[in-house]
């Protein structure tokens, strides 16, 4: 079953719970355990409002204990105590269904971490990953088109809108656990197989995918709804199906800015090639085991040998 999605498409779950695996904070398993049952947790109003920082933990522990023995409200008790408003009270409320918090309220509850370990690790991947502040808020806060900005290499508008959709269309269609990682600029790239497709019109763009092994099934499987032994052409015949409907939405868009652009029939190549060009970007995207890169490049020829 696909996981739902509280306020739209999300990754932060699978972007930061595969770090904590990778730095063995938790494993696999208990990572995808987490996952699975974010849904049933409603986030508690102490964990929200030490997060926001409007107690502390001792005052939120207080609160909590109170509570088992007055059956009482946690915000009526904490604003009875002078810990918050009842303004507080009523914003806090409104931010339970935040997955942020749900994320590391099922963390909490299942005794994996506790809140200060979550925000050691939060700090560790943001120094490793040489984000601001104001980066780590558009990366917890839940808007799919912060989270792609964050991780693209260029602030230029046609890689924005095109990889958002490209992003929204695999969790949608493919994965709903499918989750990015930093993109990167560069001059070449190899590749074992490869979908891509050029579009021409008032900007010239190349956009696909490109795998290792047989890591483009992960997309043609769930896509075709059929099985293949390899990545062969019919397996790539989907993903460039696939890719062709990133593409389709893609110049949708833009024709609703009077940006024309035509798609021309996806390419394709089942064996080892070299991508080459000036300055274009890779978007490694994660489907469960797979790692994928989708291809993007804009005004820019590609070469591929």
């Amino acid at each position: 079953m696909k996981k739902e999605f509280v306020g739209g498409l999300y990754m932060f779950d699978q972007i930061f719970g595969n770090y904590l695996v990778a730095t063995k904070r938790i494993t696999k398993e208990q990572l995808k355990d987490v996952i699975a049952i974010e849904n049933t947790i409603r986030v508690k109003l102490g964990l929200i409002a030490v997060a926001e920082k409007l107690m502390t933990t001792e005052q939120a522990d207080e609160v909590n204990n109170l509570q088992a023995i007055m059956d009482r409200r946690f915000g009526d008790i904490a604003v009875e105590k002078g810990y918050l408003t009842e303004e507080q009270v009523i914003q806090l409320l409104k931010k339970q269904g935040n997955i942020y918090l749900i994320f590391v309220q099922t963390l909490i509850d299942k005794d994996l971490l506790t809140l200060s370990d979550i925000e050691a690790a939060l700090a560790e991947y943001q120094q490793s990953m040489g984000f601001t502040a104001t980066d780590m808020d558009d990366l917890v806060s839940g808007d799919i088109e912060r989270t792609v900005n964050l991780f693209l290499p260029t602030a230029n508008t046609m890689y924005s809108k095109l990889c958002g959709i490209a992003v929204r269309t695999l969790i949608r269609i493919i994965h709903s656990g499918a989750y990015v990682s930093k993109a990167f600029l560069v001059d070449e790239i190899y590749a074992d197989n490869l979908a891509i497709q050029h579009l021409d019109g008032d900007f010239k763009v190349v956009s696909g995918f490109a795998g290792a092994d047989d890591s483009l099934l992960s997309i043609a499987v769930p896509f075709a709804k059929e099985e293949f032994a390899s990545v062969d052409m019919d397996a790539l015949d989907a993903v460039g199906e696939f890719t062709n409907c990133i593409n389709g939405l893609f110049a949708s868009d833009l024709s609703k800015e009077n940006i024309e652009i035509d798609m021309l029939p996806p390419l394709f190549y089942d064996e080892s090639v070299t991508i080459k060009g000036n300055k274009f970007c890779v978007f490694p995207m994660s489907i469960e085991d797979n790692n994928v890169s989708f291809i993007v490049s804009v005004d820019e020829e590609l070469t591929i040998e």
